[in-house]
């Protein structure tokens, strides 16, 4: 079957460049005071850490025995949980509320990858729908959308699945499944580009997608898989998705 659709990863695959963390925990004050006034956790809030006790990231050995949960996602109960443990009392914040005030706008913490806007476009202009499929921790499918309307590039964009609203985190097939549901299609005739091994690549092609890796200096967990191309910015992913729109997955597979 020909390509239908194409799937894209957010931080460090469309952007990078992040802000560093005295300007990010800065719009986190503006944006707290603005919601609530000024409050004495605030310092401890921004920089501490909101995360399950246990992460997938490289845990080859929990994916091989099934133990897949670890890639259920719960921000609400890991926001209620901080807040237990930190013995900071506020039960006048609604979790959800709170959970929307942390996603900062990506246009104000990061810059987009080469070619990250046009590949968008050309993808949408071939016929392809175009689903994002992003890992997070805060910000939900509505954030998102907020974050490339913002961009201006909305109009190019199918659908966005985040893990915070989705409940499950990449590579958990779930998150993939909801993509090809949002795209019509099937595994093979859609295509994962991201920026990490395990969560994009192998978690694409453990379903019977195809897979481009865009080639980071981020350290990588292991991950026994081949991805179908590498690139290094978007530039150059209309080159290796145009030989796929009229060809079938087995024979597109290639690598540079």
């Amino acid at each position: 079957m020909s390509l239908r659709a194409a799937f894209f990863d957010v931080g460090d695959t469309l952007v990078d460049h992040w802000a560093p963390p005295e300007q990010l925990h800065e719009l986190l004050r503006e944006a707290l005071r603005r919601e609530y006034g000024e409050r004495a956790w605030y310092e401890r809030w921004i920089t501490g850490k909101v995360e399950p006790a246990r992460t997938a990231e490289g845990d080859l050995a929990a994916i091989a025995a099934g133990e897949e949960e670890i890639f259920r996602q719960e921000t609400l109960r890991w926001y209620e949980d901080w807040f237990r443990n930190a013995a900071v009392g506020i039960d006048d914040v609604e979790m959800d509320r709170l959970r929307s005030v942390m996603s900062v706008p990506l246009d104000l913490v990061s810059t987009p990858v080469p070619g990250a806007f046009a590949a968008l476009r050309w993808c949408k202009a071939k016929g392809l729908k175009v689903v994002l499929v992003t890992n997070t921790l805060s910000r939900g499918d509505d954030e998102a959308w907020e974050d490339w309307r913002r961009f201006g590039l909305a109009d190019a964009i199918d659908g966005i699945v985040s893990s915070h609203s989705l409940g499950w985190q990449k590579p958990h097939r779930r998150i993939f499944e909801r993509a090809l549901e949002i795209a019509g299609a099937k595994p093979e005739e859609a295509v994962m580009v991201g920026d990490r091994m395990l969560a994009d690549i192998w978690g694409a092609k453990r379903l019977g997608m195809r897979a481009v890796l865009r080639r980071t200096p981020h350290e990588q967990a292991a991950a026994d898989v081949t991805p179908d191309a590498v690139i290094d910015d978007l530039t150059e992913l209309p080159g290796v998705i145009a030989p796929w729109l009229a060809r079938p997955a087995a024979d597109a597979s290639r690598t540079r």
